[in-house]
């Protein structure tokens, strides 16, 4: 029947695409089992975050590792994702074999989602679920009077590798970070870059954020490395954290 042909055989190839996803975490339900939702262990606190839809050229190059700052930067090591995919087959086809290979490369299986087979512009959705590994997750909101304001991490920007190899980089050193060093306040610099992201802070902060005069990037543009606030002592020890781990940070100012 037409409807078998649509909704069910013409989605095999997806399973056979990502049936390496499963190894990777050896879910309770996974890709293998093609069923309506995934079953995964989890011990402790869970950290989640849907972003997207992205277009096609994002997907390409690092969708994953946009929709896994959210959930890194509050304290979380994910654990798996999610998508929804639209779009046509070719479209499709290319989407799912970049995300396997930023899942391969970040260790974030990619084990479920939902796909649309559409003669439109071809659109992504992620969602990343997470395993909280500190107390309490870091909010946006917990800035200080008298925090230094730094960025940590290159900007992820560059081909698809290169992205992968700075996330990887990034990823790595916070976690090192978040046993070790106190921090107010964090997040990722994305939609609308450090103007959008720091007004944000400031609002939910109650709080001023003085910027230097000269900055690294451009205010506007999308970076997807952390903005972190901590007091001073704090801050020598994520420099140092960094340095061990070449990973870039940078002063860029102070809260008031």
């Amino acid at each position: 029947m037409d409807s078998i042909e649509k909704y069910v055989k013409s989605l095999d190839w997806i399973t056979v695409a990502l049936s390496g996803m499963d190894d990777m975490l050896d879910p309770v339900m996974g890709v293998r089992d093609w069923d309506d939702a995934v079953c995964v262990d989890f011990k402790g606190r869970m950290v989640a975050s849907i972003d997207g839809p992205y277009t096609m050229r994002l997907v390409l190059k690092s969708a994953l590792v946009h929709a896994a700052t959210d959930v890194v930067v509050k304290g979380a090591r994910p654990v798996f994702a999610l998508d929804t995919l639209v779009g046509s087959k070719p479209d499709l086809e290319a989407m799912i074999e970049s995300l396997r290979i930023q899942a391969e490369a970040l260790k974030i299986p990619l084990i479920g989602g939902n796909t649309l087979f559409e003669d439109s512009e071809a659109r992504c959705s992620i969602a990343v679920i997470g395993e909280l590994v500190i107390k309490n997750p870091i909010r946006d909101s917990g800035a200080k009077t008298g925090d230094i304001i730094c960025l940590f991490g290159e900007p992820l920007w560059g081909e698809r590798k290169e992205r992968m190899d700075k996330a990887k980089i990034l990823f790595d050193a916070w976690f090192t970070a978040l046993v070790k060093v106190e921090i107010n306040s964090a997040k990722d610099v994305t939609k609308g870059g450090l103007v959008s992201v720091v007004y944000e802070m400031e609002e939910k902060s109650g709080r001023k954020f003085w910027l230097n005069e000269k900055l690294p990037y451009p205010l506007a543009r999308n970076l997807d490395n952390f903005i972190v606030t901590l007091d001073a002592g704090e801050f020598k020890k994520l420099e140092s954290i960094a340095l061990k781990k070449k990973c870039r940070i940078e002063k860029i100012g102070v809260v008031e």
